[in-house]
């Protein structure tokens, strides 16, 4: 017997298309958020170090790309970047006097090859790290 892709009142499915293809079982378009948290496109300089003392050293400071509460996006012409690899990340930076500078300990998700020798590093924000104080003990 075939199978209708007509509701029960005789209707097609969202759109005219078939039942099948609603979107509840359809993957996302290309283009459509699908993040649970937005990203802010606002740039803001942020600092880049490794945190494995096994790996090259380097120390960069520059904006971000897009950033949201667990993750920041940036373009570094650094090679030494790998997936995997684990960062300390100082986010939002600032050397301004009073400036207070909360450093996390992040993972790089993702590299993508951009123009101009550039690559484009997601690193997942793991966990903020506290050097002393009260914050400590919890």
């Amino acid at each position: 017997m075939p199978v209708s892709n007509r509701g029960p009142h005789g209707q097609l499915g969202v759109g005219g298309a078939p039942r099948s293809c609603s979107k509840w079982n359809m993957r996302h378009p290309v283009g459509v958020e699908r993040r649970k948290k937005g990203r802010l496109r606002l740039p803001r300089v942020i600092r880049v170090r490794p945190s494995d003392p096994g790996k090259p050293d380097f120390d960069e400071i520059l904006p971000t790309l897009n950033a949201a509460v667990d993750s920041v996006y940036f373009a570094s012409k650094n090679q030494r970047y790998e997936e995997g690899m684990r960062v300390f990340i100082t986010h939002p930076y600032s050397e301004d006097f009073g400036s207070i500078n909360r450093e996390f300990l992040g993972k790089v998700v993702r590299i993508d090859e951009l123009d101009h020798g550039r690559r484009g590093i997601a690193v997942q924000i793991l966990m903020p790290i506290y050097l002393g104080g009260k914050e400590t003990l919890k």
